[in-house]
């Protein structure tokens, strides 16, 4: 196992916030919701990471990488995203917003819902790894702003560099429960399928009610923001990438992981995109 880092691959003041072009994005309502929610959901990483130092505090090279270095760096994450997003839109309530998605997330983010195993809830982080380094891809290629574009290249590279720990993680714990892939295919199914159901909805429901005193925000205007942001996913979203990530955990045999690649893509496409071009 590598050492533990205990500084910041970068910093706010490697990005040129002042070099930001306001009016390349400021006038979509789809990038603020998209940002301020992931600003959010970034910001309550010491949550998370509380829950899962406590749940592998027998493991002391797990929990100390957890609170010297993934928990600094989401931190990291949420600040930068704020700051890019009060740059674009100073007129966002942004505390007022974050203190709402705290008071509706924090009941929902418990220890006793993490994994049944450690081997599998480290499985599961490499789900929730694959999908944010992928998300930040997409938003890397899809930005209309190039200073958005080089934060989401610097957040997507700290999000590959997690997944690469959780990975080794899970590998180290797998070799002491010896989990079926048959378990293993299903959290990460589980973890999957709950995707955007919680924590995503809930940080741009707060970001929407803030900006929009007296209305509210359901599943059906989720439902409606994602439609819209189905172009952006088609085009960017890095579907290969993702399928190769969310299969290493299984560890299927070669010949069969490269034969289930391009079906796994093709119907990773068709789920979340519609498999248009």
């Amino acid at each position: 196992m590598a050492p533990v880092a205990h500084h910041l691959r970068w910093s706010l003041v490697d990005i040129p916030y002042d070099h930001i072009e306001p009016g390349r994005i400021a006038g979509s309502q789809d990038w603020f919701y998209l940002l301020a929610g992931a600003s959010f959901v970034e910001t309550l990483s010491d949550l998370y990471t509380r829950n899962l130092r406590e749940y592998y505090r027998q493991n002391a090279t797990v929990s100390a990488w957890l609170g010297e270095e993934w928990e600094l760096e989401e931190l990291q994450h949420g600040r930068a995203l704020r700051e890019y997003v009060l740059r674009v839109w100073p007129e966002f309530r942004w505390d007022e917003a974050y203190a709402r998605f705290v008071e509706a997330y924090a009941p929902l983010c418990r220890c006793d819902l993490l994994g049944p195993t450690p081997a599998l809830e480290m499985a599961s982080r490499c789900v929730v790894e694959t999908g944010t380094s992928s998300f930040y891809t997409m938003i890397q290629h899809a930005s209309p702003e190039p200073v958005l574009s080089q934060l989401a290249a610097r957040i997507r590279s700290d999000e590959v560099h997690h997944y690469k720990y959780f990975l080794r993680f899970f590998r180290e714990y797998q070799k002491k429960e010896r989990v079926s892939r048959w378990k293993v295919l299903r959290e990460l199914w589980r973890r999957v399928s709950e995707a955007d159901q919680e924590d995503s909805y809930l940080a741009v429901k707060c970001a929407y009610e803030t900006s929009n005193p007296g209305q509210e925000f359901g599943s059906g205007d989720f439902s409606h923001l994602r439609k819209r942001m189905s172009g952006w996913v088609r085009k960017h979203y890095p579907f290969e990438m993702a399928v190769k990530m969310l299969l290493k955990p299984v560890a299927l045999p070669p010949l069969l992981n490269r034969l289930m690649l391009p079906l796994l893509t093709r119907g990773a496409r068709l789920v979340v995109a519609g498999g248009q071009d």
